[in-house]
């Protein structure tokens, strides 16, 4: 496998414009070569930014995290490149959505054949959502619009369900496929001829598509931590029960076998039944062939959908709109909100710092003072030494308790709580007497001035003033001598 590559001052040059929609997807971190070549610089580090991304049929992809390697992959007539995922992963060898590292764009999957590029370039100005980067057409005659991101976005847990949430919003405004929603999607490689429209400037940072989400669609904060879980048996409902047993058309198989594998989960269906009827399913309803162009849909793909749903939890039952969709039919079933609470501490591996904080406060009343290294009380609680680092200094902090430590051989840890304050209150046995209230110009009934030398150590005189008040001039002032 060998190909042609552009090199300006260490850096790829684009030469296609599947290659120039590849380097501006990907690039923000995917190096240009591998290490072997000589021609990357980087050292033997462990990369923490690098993607891994895949190419090939749904049976089988290869993985690679250069754009040489890429490029070389896409050029080889004998591998076969008809997929490829928009996001990057920081495994290799699996492909899953735990897997994922950086979400780098949208893509909607538009099965209306018959529609123009200008047609779903309307759909997006009618949905209020900015024109794509580029649409890619299929075999069928259906369209691939992506929206890559200005900055990829790192994949953590909550970054990717709201990915997820905001694709699904805008999938049903734009009356997109909802089945290709999902951050671990596979697409249809761009190629030369299959690449209709592709512009560079067209990308967007991901708050963009939040704050549409928020103005379009807002978030129901009074129903979060909620799930929904049915109460009763969803397949034997006849809706489900026409999906069972009515023929399947193509283009429908994959979300048709999606649905009742989320149904039979629901309804308490162990994975070896659901398997069963999966396979019973597609045997009598499913219709066999695909057009050309397109795979075959076959029955270990009806099989792996029962896998993916039982192996997530995250999967509790299908969508209503999905099923009317689906059938026709009416389809509403009951529901009701449990709040999943907290697993219990004997059944969780990890323990939460505030519960060693309740353990160490608990001791400390039954004992009044612990005493000892701060390993040795970390073991008399069955907690990690930093975990009881981090408590205790927490605690400290808080005033919740006292901490003395002493250096040197033979120092030591002491940790009591303190003393709980004096009280102020008066006791019962004390009667309170009420005190004079003191007015500066009530009446003086006599006021007596002595006048005396402090040098001889002689009274002068004394004068006697009776029925006065403190304000009357005639009263002589009683101040110190000036």
């Amino acid at each position: 496998m060998s190909q042609l590559l552009q090199v300006y001052q260490n850096q790829i040059a684009p030469l296609t414009r599947p290659e120039a929609f590849f380097s501006l997807l990907y690039g923000a971190h995917m190096k240009q070569f591998p290490k072997r070549s000589g021609l990357s610089r980087t050292g033997n580090q462990h990369d923490k930014n690098r993607q891994w991304v895949f190419v090939g049929n749904k049976e089988r992809m290869k993985s690679m995290a250069t754009q040489a390697t890429l490029f070389a992959v896409l050029s080889d007539p004998t591998i076969d490149t008809t997929y490829y995922t928009p996001n990057g992963y920081y495994r290799r060898d699996l492909r899953l959505t735990e897997s994922l590292r950086w979400l780098n764009a949208f893509v909607f999957d538009f099965d209306t054949y018959g529609d123009s590029i200008q047609d779903v370039f309307e759909r997006f100005d009618r949905a209020s959502i900015p024109r794509p980067t580029a649409v890619i057409q299929t075999p069928s005659g259906g369209y691939h619009a992506v929206i890559f991101f200005t900055v990829p976005v790192r994949a953590t847990p909550r970054a990717i369900r709201l990915y997820t949430a905001i694709m699904w919003h805008m999938a049903v405004d734009l009356e997109a496929d909802t089945a290709a929603v999902g951050a671990n999607r596979i697409f249809r490689t761009p190629t030369q001829e299959n690449l209709i429209y592709f512009d560079s400037a067209n990308r967007y940072d991901f708050d963009v598509f939040k704050s549409w989400r928020d103005l379009n669609h807002p978030y129901d904060r009074d129903a979060a931590g909620f799930v929904n879980i049915h109460t009763g048996d969803l397949m034997s409902h006849p809706a489900l029960q026409y999906l069972v047993h009515a023929p399947c058309q193509e283009g429908r198989r994959e979300q048709t076998a999606l649905t009742l594998a989320l149904a039979m989960k629901a309804s308490d269906w162990s994975q070896s039944q659901a398997e069963t009827a999966l396979r019973d399913w597609f045997i009598s309803c499913c219709k066999k062939g695909a057009q050309a162009g397109k795979k075959p849909f076959t029955e270990s793909d009806a099989v792996y959908k029962v896998g993916y749903v039982y192996r997530k939890p995250s999967l509790h039952a299908p969508k209503a709109e999905i099923i009317r969709e689906l059938t026709g039919l009416p389809f509403y079933y009951q529901t009701r909100n449990a709040w999943e609470a907290a697993k219990p501490r004997c059944e969780r591996e990890r323990v939460h710092l505030s519960e060693w904080k309740e353990d160490l406060i608990r001791l400390l009343d039954a004992e009044k003072e612990l005493s000892g290294t701060q390993k040795e009380l970390a073991a008399r609680l069955n907690c990690p030494l930093a975990s009881f680092k981090a408590v205790l200094s927490q605690l400290q902090a808080a005033g919740t308790v006292i901490v003395e430590t002493r250096k040197g051989r033979g120092g030591c840890t002491m940790i009591r709580l303190p003393e709980p304050p004096m009280s102020e209150t008066v006791p019962d046995n004390v009667i309170e007497f009420p005190q004079p209230v003191i007015e500066l110009n009530a009446p003086i009934r006599e006021a007596v001035v002595v006048h005396a030398d402090f040098q001889t150590r002689q009274i002068q005189r004394i004068e006697r003033h009776g029925n006065a008040t403190a304000d009357d001039p005639d009263v002589p002032e009683t101040g110190p001598p000036k």
